[in-house]
Formats: C-alpha cells, structure tokens, sequence
C-alpha cells in the first residue's frame, strides 16, 4: 500500500506538469503570449440606417457564404478553392451540369477575406497556406489564376463536370497580378489583427516590401498596346480632349500600375504600425485622385504610367471605361473617407434611373456601352456605401442583389446570387457572391 501511495505521489504531479505544460504549449501557439501590433482600421462603422437594411435584407450574408461553398468548392471538387464559377444543371438531362476550369486568385483572396469575417480561423489559415503554395511566384508575387488541372494538392485532381470556357472571365493577362497580392496582403493585414503571430507579421512585411520599393514606385504589372490618339480627359472640369502634353497619347506598349491594385487601407493600416509605410498611402492617394475621369463620367482611369506620369482610361482601340476597376478605386477611396460626391450621385442615378449598372460606359459621353449588366458591381457598390455612409446608395445597390437572388426553395442556388446567362443556363459567379458578402457584414 506504502509503495503504491508513493507511486501515486509521484504520478500525479508529473500528470499535472505535462498537462500544464500541453496547455501552456497550445497557448503560446494561439499566440496567447504575443503581444500583436496595433493595427488602426480606418473604415467608420456602418451608420444606423444600413444596419437596419441590413438587417431586413433577404439577402442573408451566412447563407450566401454557405451555397457558395458548397456549389464552387464541394460541387466542383476544388476545395480549398472556389471554382471561378458554376452553372446549374437544366431541368431535363440535355442541360448538364458545367464548371470554369479557372481558379482566380483575385476569387480565393475574397474567400479567404471573408472565412476571416466570419471568424473561421482554421478555413482562413488553410486557404492562406494553399495560396502561398499555388498562386505565389518566385519573387513573392501573386499570379492571376490557374487552370483547375494545374492546382496541386486538390482533393479531387479534375473537374468532375464539363468545361465551358465562354463563360470565364480571366482578368488581365500577366506574369502577375498586383490586385490579388496587394488583396492577398489585406488579408493576411486583417487576419494579424484577429488572431496573427510574430511569423505572421514577417510574411506582411515581406509582401510589403514586393509592392513598393524604395525609390516611391509601385510594382507594374500591366503592358498594354496603346492606339493613337487615345481621348483624355484633361483640364479644368476634365473635359475630354482628344490628345493632351504630359498624358499618356503614343502608341505601342505601355507598362502601368491598375489603379484597382492600390489598397489604400493596406497602407493605412501599415502606416499605423509603422510610418515607414506613410509614403505608400501618400503616393498611393497621389496617383488614385489623378485618375478621376470627368463630371461626365466620374469614374476612375484603368492604369497609371509611373515613367511618363500619364493615366490610361481605355484599351483595346475603344472608348469603353471598364466599370468594376473603377468601383474598387472608388471603395478604396471610401474606406479612407475619399470618396467623391460626384462618384456617389452618379452610382445613385444609375441604379434608380436605368436600374441597372453595365459593363462599360463611354469615355466622352457618360453613357453605357455594353447591353450586358454588371452582376459583379453590386457587391462592390454595397461596400462603398457602407464605408461613406450612405444609406440610399447601400438601399439601391442592395435591390439590385436581391433582384439576382436566387429564391425558390427547389434551387440548389437558393440563398445565393446568380446570372441567367440565356434562357436555359443559370452560373453562379464566386466573385458576385464573396463581394456581396463582404458588403453585408460591412453593414452589420
């Protein structure tokens, strides 16, 4: 009996040493003891009108989140990754089932982005290591998509539905993709400040340290052939002129920054950290405020030329401004308090007079160009409304969502926001979808 009390004796504590020394463990990894930087959000909270909006919203932002999941990731096989997009089987066996054979990253930089809004840390922390494992280049880059076949590590290593690529909608190509790695930052900026550790905080500022150098110059990563001459918009009022000394007019090729990839919060919140990245904002800013098109058109220039000093507002020979780069020029202007009024007015006139937002709008007259409707932009107006504050902005672009929502109890979209692409053809977008969400929860 004396020995085994004494072996009791011992045992005992030794349990309690290892189980205190497994909970301390699982603390300190869970960054229990680390004291994370501060990071300064400089997005007001969402005023009182839009959250009630929200609130009352058919659109609901888990469910939403919850049928993108399992129709772009389950249903196409490529999780951790949403599929670009899928389109529903018909209602008779002649309309089959189809899938992007594309994975964006610009569409996982998002998913990721909203994993961390709902506050899913083991999904954001998965995805975020997939990324850095696929879509990350040599140099720390992030590259614009994949094919589907080319993922590695996929639970599944094809599609298990045909392809259809009429429907994709590739971004610009190029070696790399500066809005997806200044988007990816965003990110990886905003999961620091839920649950980031010191390692953490060294991937920020190496990524940092790719899209911005020393010498107040952001990375290019668009190269475009220029027409001659090119409509500018120039002077006082901005108005559009057919050539302008110290523009961008000549032919040939052009390399430029989107205005699209300079995140002014990324470098806000940087800035805060550190003021070393001040001068990121600062010519950031600089360069996004010079990009505004007209009164006509209060819209924002596609690409700046750091060489030359000149902004390109069209391509490909036309007059066409591209509508969703200049609405994430506007959000980011938002996010800062930026906005302009004029930008604002006009989404307003848009959508309670035409009722809709389209592809692209003419660069000297205003007036839309496409007959196609911009599913995407809802979700994008949605987050400028929440960020300036504006209640009847946030009411009409939230319409517009719910207008594209899918309802019918019998959908396997149902919850979620679609695009009836022909008569017999219903695809649900992952990017309508992450961007709508992420303008609920700005509004809750």
């Amino acid at each position: 009996m004396q020995k085994r009390l004494k072996t009791i004796y011992i045992a005992a504590p030794a349990a309690l040493v290892t189980v205190a020394a497994i909970v301390l463990a699982m603390m300190y990894f869970q960054g229990f003891f680390y004291h994370r930087r501060n990071l300064e959000k400089g997005t007001a909270a969402a005023s009182a009108d839009i959250l009630v909006l929200s609130d009352s919203s058919k659109a609901e932002s888990s469910d939403m989140l919850t049928r993108t999941k399992s129709l772009l990731k389950t249903g196409t096989s490529t999780s951790p990754f949403a599929a670009a997009w899928y389109a529903l089987p018909g209602s008779t066996k002649s309309v089959p089932a189809l899938q992007s054979e594309y994975i964006l990253a610009s569409d996982q930089v998002q998913l990721l982005r909203c994993y961390i809004a709902e506050g899913d840390r083991d999904s954001a922390a998965a995805l975020a290591d997939a990324i850095d494992k696929n879509f990350t280049d040599t140099d720390g880059y992030l590259i614009p998509y994949l094919k589907v076949s080319e993922i590695k590590s996929l639970s599944a290593p094809q599609p298990v539905f045909d392809l259809h690529p009429d429907y994709d909608e590739l971004p610009y190509a190029s070696g790399i993709s500066m809005e997806a790695t200044s988007g990816y930052l965003r990110a990886l900026l905003e999961y620091y400040s839920k649950w980031g550790l010191a390692s953490d905080w060294t991937r920020i500022e190496e990524l940092a340290s790719r899209i911005y150098s020393a010498d107040a110059s952001f990375t290019e990563d668009l190269t475009i052939e220029i027409a001659t001459p090119t409509p500018l918009p120039t002077g006082e009022g901005q108005d559009i002129v057919s050539s302008a000394e110290g523009e961008t007019s000549q032919g040939g090729p052009l390399s430029m920054v989107t205005l699209s990839s300079l995140d002014l919060e990324v470098f806000r919140m940087l800035s805060s950290v550190d003021s070393k990245y001040q001068p990121m904002y600062d010519k950031a800013l600089e360069i996004i405020s010079g990009g505004y098109i007209s009164s006509s058109l209060p819209l924002y220039a596609m690409g700046y030329t750091q060489s030359t000093g000149g902004y390109v507002y069209v391509t490909g020979g036309t007059n066409e401004v591209d509508l969703v780069s200049s609405l994430k020029v506007i959000l980011h202007l938002a996010e800062e308090g930026q906005a302009s009024p004029s930008s604002l007015l006009w989404l307003k006139g848009q959508l309670y007079n035409e009722g809709a937002l389209y592809r692209t709008y003419d660069v000297i007259s205003g007036q839309a160009v496409s007959e196609d409707e911009c599913e995407e932009a809802y979700g994008l107006v949605l987050q400028i409304a929440a960020a300036s504050g504006d209640a009847n902005l946030y009411s009409a672009a939230l319409n517009s969502i719910e207008y594209h929502l899918a309802t019918s109890t019998t959908s396997k979209a149902l919850g979620a926001v679609y695009r009836q692409l022909d008569s017999t053809r219903v695809v649900v977008y992952a990017v309508d979808n992450l961007d709508a969400y992420l303008g609920l929860k700005a509004g809750v």
